[in-house]
């Protein structure tokens, strides 16, 4: 079966990610030398972002679930030359002695974690008595109608809400509670909002699929042959949608997100 980890790393991390990574670490604002940890990494691309700022003296780990992400992860860290420790495991029980890290990053991950709680607990475990944390999340699906749209044709025709979700903690007073009670302080707030640009429209279903399968949990069972089935039949269903977002021949989607710092 073909990995569908790989076409998140070509296709979704420059579109998407990268830019919002780009974002989350001039907030958090990693410094030379110090210890990182990424939650819910991905394929990377915070990590490895961290790992060009802290330099040579620090050290990032990036830890998931998802032993294909890090496997796509570990391959792009090497070929971009940078020293990087992965580790696969639950966010929740981190594998890692009080006081461990100087920063904790979770890059639009935490949503898809059951006990956010018990994660936000653990990061201020691993964290120093200086640490802080800075966490990204997409604000909700009401904010997207583009992806709304997406998710009711997938439930449509597989029946999941896949789409869901990425975008299930958008309420900034929400996470704000999750965080004091997990013990952070000085929780600063800033709302950011860009446009992701995918420049192949013909071949956007099926890459989006692909993605669901690599990244959203419920979707992760789906083989070749499931995710053809789906592609096709949501081509069909998502043309209308796909037009309005098209501008000079690609597809230009707004994204809204919450970002949050804060001490340990």
């Amino acid at each position: 079966m073909a990995n569908p980890a790989i076409t998140y790393e070509r296709e979704i991390v420059p579109a998407l990610f990268r830019p919002w990574a780009e974002v989350l670490l001039d907030l958090a604002r990693p410094q030379e030398g110090e210890r990182v940890l990424d939650l819910a990494c991905g394929t990377g691309i915070v990590a490895r972002l961290a790992a060009r700022r802290v330099g040579s003296g620090g050290r990032v780990t990036g830890m998931d679930l998802n032993p294909a992400m890090l496997e796509v992860a570990q391959a792009q860290a090497a070929q971009e030359g940078l020293r990087i420790e992965w580790q696969q495991g639950d966010a929740t029980t981190l594998p890692f002695a009080d006081g461990a890290f100087d920063l904790v990053l979770c890059q639009h991950g935490l949503q898809f974690v059951p006990d956010r709680t018990a994660l936000l607990k653990e990061a201020h475990r691993v964290l120093g008595p200086q640490g802080r944390i800075a966490l990204a999340v997409w604000e909700n699906l009401d904010r997207h109608p583009f992806w709304a749209r997406f998710n009711e044709v997938l439930v449509e025709l597989i029946g999941i809400p896949a789409l869901a979700a990425p975008f299930c903690l958008g309420d900034a007073e929400q996470l704000r509670m999750l965080l004091q009670m997990a013990g952070f302080r000085d929780i600063d707030l800033a709302a950011r909002s860009m446009h992701a640009v995918f420049g192949d429209p013909q071949g956007f279903v099926a890459m989006e699929v692909d993605v669901i399968a690599a990244a959203i949990p419920v979707t992760q069972h789906l083989n070749d042959a499931a995710r053809a089935a789906l592609t096709r039949a949501a081509e069909t269903k998502l043309a209308d949608a796909i037009a309005g977002q098209l501008h000079h021949g690609k597809i230009s989607v707004p994204m809204h997100a919450l970002l949050f710092a804060a001490r340990a």
